[in-house]
């Protein structure tokens, strides 16, 4: 008997019970379903966290006056200032820094167009916008002119705009009061409402030059040691970031004449939040892939169930079929085949299941989070992944029942009523 003959009886033989056949498959259907909708979810949620990360800044890392409480015994207070940005920045001294800006940020009382609010003014240093790139909506960004000038000029996040002005083409040129000091809007972001990043949502925030936020707005709450609230320091490759890491510590110590202390200051990596958050869902990806297998072994146990029981309907069948010839192994082989088509239709339906388990996360996702960039996505890899596991359980269950009618004694099987 060869192969094609032994598929043509197995899908004559479901079909002659097509009832019992779709029962049994249900197990299978749903296990490869659940397997490849839980890994799509998994996934569309890594995805999501990595690109949040992304727009914090892979190659990026933040620096911030807090202390590094290692050690308890040394008493000491944070220190971080616009001068160690620039001892940074100073040739051969971290050669693995592209770029620093530095940033002091407060709520302020906001009257413009009428209206009085309060909103987070952030004071930034130019190097802000192109270490964090943000889209113009009308006008232009701060610039290095206006740092060093120490000019009264303000860039608005697009919520503002709408809000102070109405618009964001007429806010270009207004004038803007923050704490009673007049500036004028000379741009408006474009960035999206509630997009992640360090500081203030870019939205909802004013930019103003750093230099004339430290000594027209925020001169009262900076002092010698520190008038930076954090820092941002940009790698020239994403590869060189420990590189950085090390080398800014070792300016930040010989600025601050540390030697045994600990560091008065902190470097926070989001490369490092990003990869033990992957670890963390990777882990999870795993825990949902063996849950759902255990759908994929009750659906085995079924299999082996019903062929069990097709062996016993068929007793006389398998004793004719040995009487006229037919090897073990062909018996074998035609049980073996009969699970396997099992398996393979549950696949195939397992499948389509998953795909619309993957759109049911996918609108899960951008239901709990609000992540309309995130999307549950079903990959070749776990859906050859789970079809795999299913056609190896339909060998597995299924060669027991095989091998117990290949075993068959014809005279027997012929006498059984």
């Amino acid at each position: 008997m060869n192969i094609i003959e032994s598929f043509r009886i197995s899908f004559r033989a479901l079909i002659a019970n097509k009832l019992r056949a779709a029962l049994t498959m249900l197990g299978i259907v749903i296990g490869v379903g659940a397997v490849i909708g839980m890994l799509a979810m998994g996934n569309g949620f890594q995805g999501f966290l990595t690109s949040q990360f992304d727009q914090l800044g892979i190659g990026t890392i933040y620096v911030a006056p807090f202390i590094d409480t290692n050690r308890i015994d040394v008493e000491q207070t944070a220190s971080l200032t616009s001068a160690d940005a620039a001892a940074i920045m100073q040739p051969g001294r971290a050669p693995a820094v592209l770029s620093v800006s530095v940033e002091w940020s407060a709520d302020a009382q906001v009257i413009a167009g009428g209206r009085r609010s309060t909103y987070a003014v952030r004071a930034v240093s130019p190097a802000f916008f192109t270490i964090s790139p943000q889209p113009l909506a009308a006008g232009r960004l701060l610039t290095s002119a206006d740092d060093q000038g120490r000019t009264r000029v303000a860039v608005i996040g697009k919520n503002v705009a709408d809000k102070l002005y109405g618009g964001r083409q007429i806010a270009v040129g207004q004038r803007i009061g923050l704490n009673g000091v007049q500036f004028v809007v000379v741009g408006v972001l474009a960035s999206k409402e509630g997009q992640i990043s360090v500081g203030a949502d870019p939205a909802e925030a004013i930019f103003i030059p750093y230099q004339t936020g430290i000594s027209r707005m925020f001169r009262n709450r900076t002092s010698s040691q520190v008038n930076v609230a954090f820092m941002t320091v940009k790698a020239v490759d994403r590869t060189q970031v420990d590189t950085m890491v090390r080398q800014v510590t070792e300016v930040l110590r010989s600025e601050h004449r540390l030697t045994y202390q600990n560091n008065d200051f902190t470097i926070i990596n989001p490369e490092q939040f990003a990869q033990q958050a992957s670890a963390v869902i990777g882990a999870f990806n795993a825990f949902l892939g063996i849950v759902a297998g255990i759908s994929l072994l009750v659906g085995g146990i079924g299999i082996m169930n019903i062929m069990l029981v097709s062996v016993t309907e068929r007793t006389k069948e398998i004793g004719l079929r040995k009487a006229v010839g037919a090897r073990r192994s062909d018996i074998l082989l035609q049980f073996l085949i009969e699970a396997l088509v099992l398996c393979l239709i549950g696949s195939g339906a397992g499948i389509g299941l998953g795909y619309l388990l993957s759109l049911a996360g996918t609108a899960i996702l951008v239901g709990l989070f609000q992540a309309t960039g995130a999307q549950a996505t079903v990959s070749l890899s776990n859906v050859l992944l789970a079809s795999g596991i299913a056609a190896g359980i339909g060998v597995a269950f299924g060669f027991f029942p095989a091998l117990t009618a290949a075993r068959m004694n014809p005279i027997d099987a012929l006498r059984t009523e």
